[in-house]
């Protein structure tokens, strides 16, 4: 039978936990001494092998390109956020897109192989899990396989980093029972008394290593009911070593009379400079720490700094606590604000708050405890008798089923609409939310839906006064058939954040079988389809579409939608090759089909054939051949979707279509002013055509009179036409309420 764990995946390191008679945390012979309970969250590459925890953090200064750090502060992150940009050059190792993704995803390098941020999560959770296994061998629980676990996240990861935390725990062979924030496990940790009837209310500092959260928890006795929370996904101790790094360069600057001390390590070799990044970023590290408890220490990086002429320069800094606790102020002063934000969306004053838990390893600063002390009262504020492990505690506490919670929403959920972002369900609200809102389509025809939701980041909305969205993921409906503008979509929601992210089915409401509901897209192939599709729809928009040109291409973007939204096996994860390949070669044809040089092609090929059909008898034998052999070749090259062909037979087919006599194109003016007429007059359009082949046959009998009467009285119409605005169409996608 298998046992299910607690975990704490955290961003500099992880802890798993199991509740026995009492909490038992897991201790490993090869884990961070002295306690051994701390697996660090490291993976290397080395020896043809991945390393985790102390054995790959050993590697950093020996081939830091090949070390992953920090890597939960990926998770779920996309390579066009600014924030990773920012981030890629505080790392050793190779951060970039996806090759089979969008910049809504993101790539990492290890021993020459991608790997998504999923991938070496799993290989922690692994780590932890093998480590768990063989304590509870030693501890007699020899047939117990661990495959379930109780997984930590910070309270206000989005959708997005939710999702791709549990699909982590799956590649790790792990059932996922819940995903529960890490506030509320700390929590839990201290305030589990199952004999107890004292409610509390507890507001969770917790200052991590990557991430700062803040919850607002009532707990008594086994219940625990989240109220607010509220956090800051790049607020934690990478950032306190952030600061500390900007010290260090700015001493070594003025010291050495640096003018650009940046550019000077950019201009290192480059082995040698990732290898300097890497004992700064260790010797900063352990400086932090020893501040704690030591009012001054020194930053010795083994690696030296090069100057322009590859001269050695030995770093040496010294820093006191009165220099540390000054450059980190700020951050402080914002984990203080967010705890207000927290407070004030769950509708609480301070005095309403019995006790401030602090718990995280930043959380052991002086400073921070004296600043939380000052906003929150001293008699109110206790340092989690185990700080460091109190998150995987509460995970395990809830993995033995033991406890009753209730959970909230922790973020606005809203969809992008026509007329702007719409909300769609509220933080704060109790979780599991179902919900349904009807929305209509904006257009007469309209054969495609798009769409997009979002999570605001309302902390950095309230404190920064940034318009801050993260994107969910994206989802199209191609409907097999056109509707009137207004047509109902009903869209139902599901969202359960302990145990799924959010789930959409799309209905049309008069016609239940147009429906959709498959995973949002992650920035994998299915989105990079979906984008694809997008730019060529905006591209087809840009060009004036008929409402011909708008069905044909309905035609052959509809069917890509729906192949793209059956990429991801919903029940793996994985991608179907098979489809993926499919919907890329449909997207392909699209852009062929319907790029400019195809469409010239197309209309020439269709001029050719028909002036020799219809206007042959005005035009000499042996351009009447080359005429009929352009269309043939520039159909075969449409029909191979060879661009280069179709443009250079194109060039031909105009050639030999401005030669033609003056009478054939007088006629071809008549076809396209016709074609004119017939989108926004059809009857006239049609009277025009049958007075054009009226025209033709009194040609072909000699009656010149005729022909010249029926000229007069088309000739107006044409020139009419000829000279008329006709109103462009394009492909909508788009909702509103």
């Amino acid at each position: 039978m298998g046992k299910a764990i607690g975990i704490d995946l955290g961003t500099t390191n992880s802890v798993g936990a199991f509740k026995l008679a009492e909490v038992e945390v897991v201790t490993a012979n090869d884990n961070t001494p002295p306690n051994r309970k701390l697996t660090r969250s490291v993976v290397a590459y080395a020896q043809d092998k991945l390393l985790v925890g102390d054995q790959a953090y050993n590697q950093l200064r020996a081939d830091p390109e090949n070390v992953i750090i920090s890597i939960k502060r990926l998770m779920g992150r996309g390579f066009g956020d600014p924030a990773v940009q920012k981030q890629k050059s505080e790392f050793g190792y190779k951060i970039a897109q996806p090759s089979q993704g969008t910049d809504n995803s993101i790539a990492v390098w290890l021993g020459g192989k991608e790997y998504r941020p999923e991938d070496i999560s799993a290989e922690i959770l692994k780590k932890v899990v093998g480590n768990a296994q063989a304590y509870r061998h030693l501890i007699g629980k020899i047939n117990e396989v661990i495959d379930q676990a109780v997984i930590t996240i910070p309270a206000y990861f989005n959708d997005k980093q939710r999702h791709a935390t549990r699909t982590a725990a799956i590649k790790a062979g792990l059932t996922p029972l819940e995903l529960l924030p890490e506030p509320t496990a700390a929590a839990i940790s201290y305030g589990f008394s199952p004999n107890s009837e004292e409610v509390t209310t507890i507001l969770v500092y917790d200052f991590g290593g990557g991430t700062f959260d803040a919850s607002l928890i009532t707990a008594g006795g086994t219940s625990f009911i989240e109220q607010g929370k509220a956090g800051d996904l790049w607020l934690g101790g990478d950032d306190i070593d952030a600061h500390i790094i900007k010290f260090v360069k700015a001493q070594v600057a003025q010291e050495e009379k640096i003018s650009d001390i940046d550019g000077l390590i950019a201009k290192m070799p480059y082995y040698q400079r990732v290898r300097f990044n890497a004992d700064l970023k260790i010797a900063v590290e352990r400086a932090k720490v020893e501040l704690s408890s030591s009012p001054v220490a020194q930053i010795s990086p083994a690696t030296q700094l090069l100057d322009e002429l590859g001269i050695a320069i030995p770093i040496e800094v010294e820093i006191t606590r009165q220099q540390f606790e000054a450059m980190i102020g700020d951050l402080v002063d914002r984990s203080i604000q967010i705890c207000h934000q927290a407070l004030q969306d769950a509708e609480y004053e301070v005095d309403m708050v019995d006790r401030v838990l602090l718990v995280g390893g930043s959380s052991q600063i002086p400073l921070v405890q004296r600043k939380v002390k000052e906003a929150f009262g001293a008699d109110k504020v206790v340092l989690h008798p185990r700080p460091m492990y109190a998150v995987a505690e509460g995970a395990a506490i809830v993995a033995s089923g033991q406890t009753d919670k209730v959970t909230t929403v922790s973020r606005d959920y809203f969809i992008k609409l026509v007329d702007g972002p719409y909300p769609v369900i509220s933080r704060t609200k109790i979780l599991p939310v179902t919900t349904s809102h009807t929305f209509k389509t904006v257009a007469d025809g309209q054969r495609l839906i798009h769409f997009k939701f979002v999570n605001p980041d309302q902390v950095r909305q309230n404190l920064d006064g940034v318009d801050a969205e993260e994107s969910i993921g994206d989802m199209w409906l191609g409907l097999n058939q056109a509707y009137p503008r207004g047509t109902e979509i009903l869209v139902n929601l599901e969202l359960d954040e302990k145990n799924n992210d959010l789930r959409m089915t799309a209905t049309l409401k008069n016609d239940p079988s147009e429906r959709v509901s498959c995973t949002f897209s992650r920035g994998r192939s299915d989105e990079k389809i979906y984008k694809e599709l997008e730019t060529s729809i905006n591209e087809l928009n840009n060009q004036k579409l008929t409402n011909i040109g708008v069905e044909e291409a309905l035609k052959l973007a509809v069917p890509i939608a729906q192949l793209a939204n059956q990429i991801i096996d919903p029940k793996t994860g994985e991608e179907r090759i098979d489809l993926r390949d499919r919907a890329f070669a449909s997207l392909q044809k699209l852009q062929v089909s319907m790029s400019k040089e195809c469409l010239e092609a197309e209309f020439l090929a269709s001029e050719c054939d028909r002036v020799v059909k219809i206007c042959g008898f005005f035009i000499p034998q042996p351009q009447q051949e080359r005429l009929q052999k352009l269309s043939q070749d520039l159909q075969a090259a449409i029909n191979d979707n060879n661009l280069s062909r179709m443009q250079s037979y194109s060039e031909d087919a105009r050639r030999e279509l401005n030669n033609l006599p003056e009478q054939v194109k007088l006629i071809q003016a008549c076809f396209v002013a016709i074609c004119q007429a017939k989108q926004v007059a059809p009857t006239q359009a049609s009277a025009m055509s049958d007075k054009l082949s009226r025209l033709l046959d009194e040609i072909k009998r000699g009656n010149g009179q005729e022909a010249e009467r029926l000229w007069q009285e088309l000739q107006p119409d044409i020139q009419l036409w000829l000279n008329q605005e006709l109103p462009s169409n394009s492909i909508v996608t788009g909702l509103t309420r």
